[in-house]
């Protein structure tokens, strides 16, 4: 386990920097974070487990949270990444049923884990909280659906262009980026082992749509060649 620590993050009133809180009144979001309780989260620490029984959301505050099932030969399949701002366990708590997932942090992680019962009361008692807070499940959904489209009617080659894609500017032909994930849990969200993850990219090296850049960097050196690649 990683002796890092999770980065400080101030307290005071922080529900105020993030959606659907920042819609409540003050006296509501100090309500709700009196009752709240903060997570400190080490690098590879398990913060729900599949099946578990929810008491509450988990709100990032600072890190990165993976949310991922396994299969049954043992490899992840990653459903959604959570950074500052994101929470999880919220289609689960709000209808009282088990976890479908495993949340792991990826980096030493602040959250801070809101019940259940307080959730619910602000959005009776809140429209505006209680709208936004019914956009973002709606968002999460429609996020999910369209990863489903992606990997059940995209080949490999074209998952993983997709993917490169969608981290450029729309007009661009030439940019260089870097991933701020590692390329095994890339893979995990495309549903692809490391080793086809590999292999594509090389291939894409060697059709001259990338070009390596260190462990992390990248040249995508023919955006054009690539969009179609993602769309054929």
């Amino acid at each position: 386990m990683s002796s890092q620590k999770p980065p400080v993050v101030d307290t005071l009133d922080v529900l105020a920097r993030f959606a659907p809180f920042n819609m409540l009144e003050a006296k509501e979001r100090a309500r709700i974070q009196a009752g709240a309780r903060p997570i400190h989260a080490a690098r590879g620490e398990l913060l729900v487990q599949q099946e578990d029984c929810p008491r509450g959301i988990h709100l990032v505050l600072a890190g990165r949270i993976k949310c991922f099932v396994l299969s049954p030969s043992g490899g992840e399949k990653i459903v959604r990444l959570a950074d500052p701002g994101c929470f999880f366990g919220e289609e689960a708590a709000l209808l009282n049923r088990p976890h479908l997932f495993n949340a792991q942090a990826m980096s030493p992680s602040e959250l801070l884990f809101v019940p259940i019962g307080l959730l619910r009361e602000a959005m009776v008692s809140s429209t505006p909280f209680s709208v936004s807070m019914s956009m973002r499940l709606a968002t999460a959904s429609y996020d999910l659906m369209s990863t489903m489209q992606v990997q059940f009617q995209l080949s490999g080659t074209q998952r993983v262009a997709h993917y490169l894609t969608r981290l450029a500017p729309n007009d661009a032909e030439h940019c260089e980026i870097r991933l701020d994930i590692d390329k095994q849990t890339i893979a995990a969200q495309l549903n692809l082992t490391p080793e086809t993850l590999s292999r594509i990219l090389s291939q894409l090296t060697r059709d001259g749509m990338i070009q390596p850049r260190g462990r992390r960097g990248m040249v995508l050196s023919k955006l054009s060649q690539l969009r179609s690649c993602a769309a054929h």
